[in-house]
């Protein structure tokens, strides 16, 4: 029995668990990249919370490899590339480092001095 049945219209209408269970991993892969980058942020600042974040990102990472572990793998060698991305030195301004332009902000707009620690 079949669960993809069509409608009077003809067209084919969508499993809904599946379309929740895609959702679900949509939701938990959008979720985990910006608290990764943060991590690094954080990381390269010196910033104690980066642990904290880490932790939270470690969570995401256990459901998706507890719920979805084929997707799971076919991201996680990505991860490591994007997360090293992100760090940098801490006294190199960084432009995709949300903290650096935070703490440019909050110094003037003076972009030419180190903004990490």
């Amino acid at each position: 029995m079949s669960t993809n049945k069509l409608s009077p219209a003809g067209r084919r209408v969508t499993d809904l668990p599946e379309v929740k269970r895609r959702r679900r991993l949509e939701n938990l892969l959008y979720t985990r990249k910006p608290v990764a980058h943060l991590v690094a942020e954080y990381r390269s600042h010196g910033l104690d919370e980066h642990i904290e974040l880490y932790f939270l990102q470690l969570e995401v990472e256990q459901v998706l490899a507890d719920e979805f572990p084929d997707a799971y793998e076919d991201h996680v060698g990505d991860w490591d590339d994007e997360e090293v991305g992100a760090e940098h030195h801490p006294m190199v301004t960084a432009a995709t480092c949300s903290l650096c332009h935070a703490i440019a902000l909050h110094n003037g707009g003076d972009s030419g001095s180190p903004l990490a620690a």
